[in-house]
């Protein structure tokens, strides 16, 4: 059961009945620009169900985990070999690994 298609089936049923019984007077070309909103709309839905069901590769986990793990280790022996300073050298190693 879905609530999205059962409250769109309604949504377009109700629009449908209240332009046939007279409740509802529209010019038929805005009518069908509500039609075409609502279903756009799903569309759009669909399309983002998709990017959420689209499950990232095993093994590209495995490779970006295994290469963060090498920059945190290599990171601060760089950092200490280049940046001479006490304070910058941390700050420099910190700030690329953590995203800040």
């Amino acid at each position: 059961f879905n609530k999205v298609e059962a409250l769109l089936h309604i949504m377009q049923t109700t629009i449908t009945n209240a332009q046939e019984t007279g409740v509802l007077t529209v010019p038929p070309p805005i009518l069908s620009r509500v039609y075409q909103t609502l279903s756009r709309g799903y569309v759009n839905l669909l399309n983002t169900k998709k990017i959420t069901d689209t499950k990232f590769p095993f093994p590209f986990v495995n490779l970006l985990s295994l290469l963060f793990i090498l920059e945190s280790l290599f990171m601060p022996l760089m950092m200490a070999s280049i940046v001479n300073h006490i304070v910058w050298a941390p700050i420099c190693c910190f700030l690329p690994l953590f995203g800040l």
